[in-house]
């Protein structure tokens, strides 16, 4: 990290609510400091009703770069001066970069998603997927695995009309990924090439968003949770023999974009994956 705060270091965070579980800002200030970059990366907890006076403070502040996580992933936009053409179809921001007090919104929670699945050596590609939740983070999961080709992704949410909302508005932009809103039931008694958990059932409580032992065939499934680095959905996979990934791979991938997108250098994977793996241990 930087030893020296002064005027003239540069102040990048990360907007949500809760926050205090983030592992971004160790990682993003271990890369500051590998690069000797003249920064800190710090935690802001954002309530929802104050996320414009929150983007106001970026430019009043004049804090560099901020990163959005949940719950704030779609609510920043109609604040933003400008929002790239990949988070305007997902409708959801993740990464947001200040150039003098001009914000340009940007996502990249589907690279980081797209590029986490290597570690289950799984292409999309004419599959079917199911997808739990339908938040910012389901919205970027969703686009990236249409994208890559999925030929079906079955999407189900607590809120059924949340789930069919979002069915409407992606099969405008993919028209050729069969998108459907169901049940928890016809997720179980689907094959699955891929099951994906997008939802924080899990990251509180030993708890899990369905059985796995009362579903059909699941050939991989992933949880975009990373702390506990081992969830009960996940801990279930492996009882079952279903390879199974967590989501710091997402956390690292998504994490190394943003710090491109903010400055224009590569961001040192190395030393961030790292940095994340102690954490996780």
């Amino acid at each position: 990290m930087t030893e020296i705060i002064s005027g003239k270091t540069r102040i990048y965070g990360i907007f949500g609510y809760p926050v205090e579980h983030s592992f971004s800002p160790l990682m993003h200030n271990a890369a500051f400091s590998a690069l000797k970059i003249n920064a800190r990366y710090m935690a802001f907890t954002v309530k929802p009703e104050h996320v414009r006076k929150a983007l106001d403070g970026i430019r009043v502040m004049n804090i560099a770069g901020i990163n959005v996580t949940v719950p704030h992933k779609s609510s920043v936009i109609p604040y933003l001066d400008e929002v790239t053409p990949l988070a305007q179809k997902i409708g959801a921001v993740n990464t947001i970069l200040n150039t003098n007090g001009y914000l340009t919104g940007t996502n990249t929670d589907v690279s980081g998603f797209i590029r986490s699945l290597s570690a289950l050596n799984f292409s999309p590609k004419n599959t079917t997927v199911a997808l739990l939740g339908a938040g910012g983070s389901a919205r970027a999961v969703l686009a990236g695995l249409a994208d890559a080709g999925a030929s079906r992704i079955l999407i189900h949410n607590r809120n059924a009309e949340r789930a069919e909302r979002l069915v409407t508005e992606f099969s405008q932009h993919f028209p050729k990924t069969q998108l459907a809103a169901v049940s928890l039931q016809t997720v179980k008694e689907s094959n699955l090439d891929l099951l994906v958990n997008t939802t924080t059932v899990g990251m509180k409580s030993d708890s899990s968003p369905l059985d796995l032992s009362q579903c059909g065939i699941i050939k991989h499934v992933l949880d975009i949770i990373y702390s506990p680095a081992k969830t009960r959905l996940l801990r279930e996979a492996e009882e079952l023999g279903i390879p199974s990934v967590n989501g710091s791979g997402m956390l690292l991938n998504q994490g190394c974009d943003a710090f491109t997108f903010w400055t224009g250098k590569t961001a040192p994977e190395n030393v961030m994956r790292e940095q994340l793996f102690k954490l996780l241990e």
